[in-house]
């Protein structure tokens, strides 16, 4: 896969450079936006946002992150999301609509698919049916490179992630994501990736490297110390069948108010000098 990178021309982080310097390292790398919906906003809003996004990148392209399922993150540090069907169908049209014949790589709702083994069996089948209507929509109705979301390779069996795809995914979509936001290393996220692809052999992936550097802490997910940055994003990868190597997570950026983290999604300059100084 060939993929024009686009490392963002502003400052996403005010006034982090003189009392964060080593964390410039972190924003000389190609990063993710993430999109959720704020109702508070007019409806266009968002779809704006991309397209403005996108025509400031050009002839790059930006990584999109799509974050609003309904019971975001099942209630945890990032709970929100749409509040229904309809709401959330209308983010995607309006997500769809801002993407348009632009190609830019769409990781699909992170830990959503592995969040849904730990709903009730009515609320399970729900949200698979409205991530399988969804990404229907959106691979008909815009350009943009789909990955669903599938987790980390120490949550579920590869067989149980192949059968979830199964219900949610079409042959337009390019494949899964794997390790967004978590602290596995790439060569543990291949081999768990390998498996899955026994049974869905036409899917490609990508693995979010950002912070897998030190590889994960036991099992601790939420801000662990002492770990580093991964690989740089890149398409050069070490399995024909990974399609890059991406920083979905924004280095430094809380996983939530443990640890002694800000909440989550806030920039936290101590944790990001910490990930430059353990890089790999």
């Amino acid at each position: 896969m060939n993929y024009p990178f686009w490392v963002n021309d502003f400052d996403r982080i005010s006034n982090y450079k003189e009392k964060y310097p080593l964390a410039t390292e972190i924003f000389e790398q190609p990063q993710s936006f993430w999109y959720g919906d704020n109702p508070k906003k007019p409806k266009k809003h968002m779809e704006k946002s991309i397209r403005r996004l996108l025509n400031r990148a050009k002839p790059q392209l930006p990584i999109l992150v799509m974050y609003n399922i309904p019971n975001r993150d099942i209630g945890q540090y990032s709970k929100g999301g749409a509040k229904d069907m309809e709401r959330y169908m209308d983010y995607v049209k309006r997500f769809a609509k801002g993407i348009g014949e632009d190609s830019p790589i769409v990781i699909y709702e992170p830990d959503a698919l592995p969040h849904s083994t730990h709903l009730p069996q009515d609320e399970q089948n729900w949200r698979l049916e409205l991530m399988r209507k969804s990404l229907d929509y959106l691979t008909n109705n815009c350009n943009g490179i789909f990955y669903v979301d599938v987790g980390h390779s120490n949550w579920l069996e590869p067989k149980v992630v192949a059968d979830l795809l199964d219900k949610v995914s079409n042959p337009k979509v390019r494949g899964f994501s794997v390790n967004s936001c978590n602290y596995r290393t790439t060569k543990e996220c291949i081999r768990w990736s390998r498996k899955i692809l026994k049974w869905r052999e036409y899917d490609t992936f990508v693995i979010d490297t950002s912070r897998n550097g030190q590889g994960a802490k036991e099992d601790e997910w939420c801000n662990p110390q002492g770990r580093g940055l991964g690989e740089f994003p890149s398409t050069e990868t070490s399995y024909p069948k990974c399609d890059a190597y991406l920083w979905v997570k924004i280095p430094g950026e809380s996983d939530g108010k443990c640890n002694g983290g800000p909440k989550a999604g806030k920039f936290w300059g101590e944790q990001a000098e910490e990930l430059v100084k353990n890089k790999e």
